[in-house]
């Protein structure tokens, strides 16, 4: 019979193979070698392309030198419109003049959990000030001993609070980037906290929620107009400090202020954050589905608490508060 292509054949009992290669014998077992059909890998496998080429030499430039008195005329151009720009003397481009703002079409709006104001848009201005009757030079930027107290209490363990002054330290650079800073005003403040009973109740709540965002559509949908409804909702966006369940079952919301306030003049303080912590109650009952049953701002600095009342007419006020400001 034939045998598999590419194997010798064997001539009947001869020694040799029909490609006269080397035979071998191991216990009575013969072994052929074909030389002829071993393959050549030097002739099979061509010399690859290198990949990377290293030389010592500096490269060619091909392109020309860019023609001097271009670069003299480019300088004389930018010179000459910083002249005009320093004297207002250039003419603006009716294509560049800013786009006239429709303000009834705007349609996100948001507060700063700072200064309790309503603003346009995601972003607070950073002019708002923490406090209208803050000292001429305070030792800390005001707004960044506000925020940096906000992250404190946002992410501290009223249960097992730890080391205040580490947390502190650890935070600061996000909000007061200067070094050499003293931090002894907001370590004392949180401290002063974490010993009220307000923190007390915190850390014996049955549910915690801090730094709780929410958007809500304005006006409420009881008060939409069909004109409204058909031409789309604004929303008023906030973030409200904190809004616990205590031992009852009741939700209680609490907003931090860092505020140089004092007793006597706590009150007036608080009527600039009024609109703010009305929203804040309708956003929560909206999302809870019951009214909360206490809205306090708590003042950091002297310790004390202002509460506002949260019923039908306070309803109606924070309606007459937002439109005014929408309109």
């Amino acid at each position: 019979g034939a045998a598999p292509a590419g194997r010798p054949r064997r001539a009947g009992g001869g020694a040799r193979s029909e490609g006269g290669g080397p035979r071998s014998e191991v216990g009575g077992q013969r072994s052929e070698v074909n030389n002829t059909d071993t393959p050549n890998l030097e002739s099979r496998t061509p010399n690859p392309e290198p990949l990377v080429t290293v030389t010592t030499e500096p490269p060619s430039i091909q392109s020309k030198p860019v023609d001097l008195r271009l670069r003299r005329d480019l300088e004389k151009i930018v010179e000459k419109a910083g002249q005009m720009a320093a004297d207002s003397a250039g003419r603006q481009p009716r294509y560049l003049a800013p786009p006239e703002v429709d303000r009834t079409a705007r349609r996100q709006f948001s507060f700063s959990r700072l200064s309790g104001e309503l603003h346009v848009g995601a972003n607070v201005p950073a002019a708002d000030r923490l406090d209208e009757t803050a000292s001429p030079e305070p030792q800390l930027d005001p707004r960044g001993l506000g925020t940096l107290v906000h992250a404190v209490l946002e992410q501290i363990d009223f249960a097992r609070p730890g080391d205040v002054q580490e947390l502190v330290e650890r935070l600061a650079p996000e909000h007061l980037p200067a070094e050499g800073l003293d931090l002894n005003e907001p370590i004392e403040m949180v401290g002063r906290f974490l010993r009220s009973p307000r923190a007390a109740e915190l850390a014996a709540a049955k549910e915690l929620y801090r730094e709780l965002e929410f958007l809500l559509a304005w006006p409420p949908e009881d008060r939409k107009t069909e004109c409204e409804t058909a031409s789309g909702s604004r929303y008023l966006q906030g973030f409200i400090d904190c809004i616990y369940r205590d031992d009852a079952g009741r939700w209680r919301l609490i907003d931090f202020k860092t505020n140089q306030v004092t007793a006597e003049n706590m009150a007036s303080v608080a009527a600039g954050y009024e609109m703010q912590m009305l929203l804040y109650a309708l956003a929560a009952e909206k999302i809870l589905g019951s009214p909360p049953a206490e809205l306090a701002l708590c003042f950091l600095r002297p310790g004390i608490e202002h509460r506002f009342s949260w019923d039908s007419d306070a309803r109606r006020r924070v309606i007459e508060l937002v439109d005014g400001k929408l309109s």
